[in-house]
């Protein structure tokens, strides 16, 4: 349904002045924005990824942007419209930051294991049953020092940190983790081969 020109026009008025209280200070101002504008943006944010958590933490960064460059705000459209500007950018480092980390994770399940090979029109292929069922028997450590060193792209430091522990252990666990990786990968592959070879004999 299209607005009338005038209750626009009025709407935009009054988005406006809500943003010029709001960048001063004036959290009764601020909170009329966010109740306004919350539930689309989430619901826009949803559609744009398919993903709730993911909508849900772009919302929250769209609010932090937006509340630092409300003073930008010049009441050329609707305030809604404004948010929404800043929410597909959000949405569009999202995506970009996704992407990379799969391609990186693919990339190091591929060095791992043939198992993980994906036909090449895939752009972004899975990691597969194989390398997904290796990851998942790692100890939550071993796997999550493997994920923040390959994935993640962390120094052992930080990955030490992150875990609570010190740098050498953490190299310790992403060494193990490796390991581990290569034989469970090798092993399968190997019974896979044995199994094929059962078949073709009998």
């Amino acid at each position: 349904m299209n607005t009338d020109p005038a209750t626009r026009a009025e709407q935009m008025q009054n988005d406006l002045e809500l943003a010029r209280a709001a960048a001063v200070g004036d959290r009764i101002a601020w909170r009329a924005v966010y109740d306004r504008t919350c539930d689309s943006l989430f619901n826009f944010l949803c559609y744009q990824t398919g993903d709730r958590d993911a909508a849900y933490d772009l919302v929250q960064e769209t609010y932090i942007t937006a509340l630092d460059r409300l003073g930008d705000f010049r009441g050329e459209g609707t305030l809604l419209g404004w948010l929404r500007a800043i929410a597909l950018r959000k949405c569009l480092d999202w995506r970009r930051r996704m992407k990379a980390h799969l391609r990186k994770l693919t990339a190091f399940a591929t060095e791992q294991s043939s198992l993980a090979h994906a036909p090449a029109q895939e752009p972004f292929p899975g990691l597969g049953d194989d390398f997904q069922a290796a990851l998942d028997r790692l100890s939550p450590r071993q796997r999550a020092a493997l994920l923040l060193r390959e994935l993640e792209d962390l120094p052992f430091a930080a990955v030490g940190l992150q875990l609570g522990c010190s740098e050498a252990t953490a190299r310790v666990h992403h060494h193990r983790a490796v390991r581990q990786l290569k034989s469970w990968l090798t092993e399968d592959h190997d019974l896979a081969l044995g199994a094929d070879a059962g078949g073709m004999l009998s």
